[in-house]
C-alpha cells in the first residue's frame, strides 16, 4: 500500500525519534562500558600489585636497608632480577619497584629497570613526587590504585600493595606497578567506541533510509505530476480529434471513407479513456486526505447505472440491485472517490459480461465491514492469472483477446481508493462463468 503525506509525515519523525534514541542509548552505553572497563583495569592492577607483592622474598627485603650501598648486596639483586622477571612476563607495564618510607619521606629500595634506563632509581633514591596516598599505605596498610597522575618519570596508573614484616606486622615496603596512562585510555576507548559506532552506524543506516524514502517520494510526486499534466494535456486534443471525427462523419457521403472515419473516432475514444483512467489514478495517489462523510451507497449506485446505462443497453445487460441491497445504506466514505471506485467495477462488469445477461450488485456486512458485491455472468478471470489482476496495467489474457479496449488500471485504482478508506477489494472468479468482486469499507470512517 502507498503511503499517503500522513504516513510519510510519521515515518519522518518516528526516523528521527528513532536516531535520537540510538544516539542516546549508545552514549550511555559508552559512558557505562567505559565507566566499568576502567573499574577493571584498576581491579584487575591492584590484584595483580598483591599477587606479586606475595611472591617476593621477604627475607631479602628486610636485609635492605635503603640507602646506595645495598646495591652491592645479593639481597637487592635478587630482588631486582625477581622485579624485572615479572615486568618481562607483564608488557604492558612501565616499571615495578618496592617503596620505604624514612621519617615521613618516601624512597626506593629497588626496581625493575636497568640503571642505563629513564627510569632507573638508584638504592635509597629519594621519591619526592609520591602523594599523601602512598605514604599512607604505610600506616593503613591498604592495597591502593591511584592515578593518573603525572611525575618527572611520566603520567601512568599505579598498583600499590603494602608487604608486612612478619616480625611485627608493620608496613616494610611498598610494591607498585606502573602502567603508562596512554594504554589506560586506549582500553577505555576501545570500550567506549564499540557501542558508539554501533549506534552511529544504525543512525547513518536510518539517515541513508530516509534520504531514500524521501528521494522516492519526490520522484513519485515528480511522476505523478507530470502524469497529470500530460494527461491533461492530452485531453484537448483528444476531444479536437473526436469532435473533426463526428464532424466529418456527419458531412461525408463517401461510404469508402466510413470504415476510416469510424476507426478514427474508436481510436480518439479509447484514447479518451486510457487518459481519463491514468489522471484519475494520478489524482487518486496524489490525493492528500481524504474528504470522509457518511454517504448513501445507495443513491451513489444509481447514479453510477445512470452513468453505464447507454453502455449496458448496447450489449443487452440489465442492471439490477439484490434483494439484499438495502434502500437506504449509509456508509463514511469520500464519495467522489468510490464513485470513480464503483464506475470502474460495472464498467469492467458490463464490458466483459455476456450479452444479454445480468449485473448485479449485492450487500452483505460483518461487525467491522460493509462489503459491496458485483457480480456478473462474464468471462472470468484465468485462475493462473488472478494475482496480477490488481498490478498496474495488466489485463488478463482473455480480456486482450476479447479486443475490448482498457488500460489495466481501473482494478489497480479501485484497490488503491478503498486502501486508503481503510477497506480492501477481493474477487471470486471463474474463467467462462463469471466474476463476484467484493468492495469492502470499515464501518466507522
Amino acid at each position: 500500500m502507498r503511503l499517503t503525506p500522513h504516513d510519510r509525515d510519521w515515518f519522518r519523525v518516528l526516523a528521527v525519534i528513532l536516531m535520537a534514541a540510538a544516539m542516546v542509548l549508545s552514549v550511555g552505553a559508552a559512558i557505562y562500558l567505559g565507566r566499568s572497563t576502567a573499574s577493571n583495569i584498576r581491579l584487575e592492577l591492584s590484584e595483580r600489585s598483591q599477587t606479586i607483592a606475595a611472591a617476593l622474598t621477604e627475607e631479602n627485603i628486610a636485609k635492605l636497608s635503603g640507602t646506595e650501598a645495598d646495591g652491592d648486596t645479593t639481597a637487592y639483586t635478587r630482588l631486582k632480577e625477581q622485579l624485572a622477571s615479572v615486568k618481562s612476563a607483564n608488557p604492558d607495564t612501565r616499571s615495578i619497584y618496592l617503596m620505604g618510607r624514612h621519617h615521613g619521606q618516601l624512597f626506593f629500595f629497588v626496581d625493575s629497570e636497568q640503571p642505563n634506563s629513564h627510569d632507573y632509581s638508584t638504592p635509597g633514591e629519594d621519591y619526592n613526587d609520591g602523594t599523601p596516598a602512598d605514604s599512607a599505605i604505610f600506616d593503613n596498610a591498604k592495597p591502593l590504585v591511584e592515578g593518573p597522575v603525572t611525575d618527572e618519570y611520566g603520567t601512568f596508573i599505579s598498583g600499590l600493595a603494602p608487604i608486612k614484616d612478619p616480625s611485627n606486622g608493620a608496613v616494610a615496603a611498598v610494591l607498585g606497578i606502573d602502567v603508562a596512562s596512554s594504554t589506560y585510555y586506549r582500553s577505555i576507548a576501545y570500550a567506549a567506541a564499540v557501542p558508539l559506532l554501533t549506534g552511529l552506524s544504525f543512525t547513518l543506516i536510518l539517515q541513508v533510509f530516509e534520504n531514500i524514502r524521501r528521494r522516492n517520494a519526490q520522484l513519485l510526486t515528480l511522476r505523478s505530476e507530470l502524469v497529470s499534466v500530460a494527461s491533461h494535456e492530452l485531453r484537448n486534443p483528444i476531444t479536437g480529434i473526436r469532435w473533426a471525427a463526428d464532424s466529418v462523419e456527419k458531412l461525408n457521403t463517401n461510404e469508402k471513407l466510413r470504415p476510416m472515419i469510424h476507426a478514427i473516432k474508436n481510436s480518439a475514444e479509447g484514447l479518451q479513456a486510457s487518459t481519463d483512467d491514468i489522471l484519475e489514478l494520478s489524482h487518486a495517489m496524489n490525493r492528500r486526505s481524504l474528504t470522509v462523510a457518511p454517504a448513501d451507497m445507495s443513491q451513489l449506485m444509481q447514479e453510477v447505472f445512470g452513468m453505464q446505462l447507454l453502455s449496458a443497453q448496447r450489449r443487452g445487460v440489465s442492471l439490477r440491485f439484490d434483494s439484499s441491497w438495502p434502500h437506504v445504506l449509509m456508509i463514511p466514505c469520500d464519495a467522489d472517490q468510490m464513485k470513480r471506485v464503483l464506475h470502474n467495477v460495472i464498467s469492467n462488469a458490463i464490458k466483459y459480461t455476456g450479452d444479454n445477461t445480468v449485473v448485479t450488485v449485492a450487500y452483505k456486512e460483518d461487525d467491522k465491514m460493509h462489503h459491496l458485491l458485483v457480480v456478473d455472468q462474464g468471462i472470468g478471470i484465468p485462475a493462473s492469472e488472478q494475482a496480477k489482476v490488481f498490478k498496474g496495467f495488466y489485463r488478463a489474457s482473455n480480456a486482450v483477446a476479447s479486443r475490448v479496449p482498457g488500460t489495466g488500471l481501473g482494478l489497480f485504482l479501485v484497490k488503491a481508493v478503498l486502501e486508503q478508506h481503510g477497506g480492501n477489494v477481493t474477487f471470486v472468479s471463474a474463467e467462462g462463468k463469471g466474476t463476484t468482486f467484493d468492495l469492502s469499507l470499515p464501518k466507522r470512517g
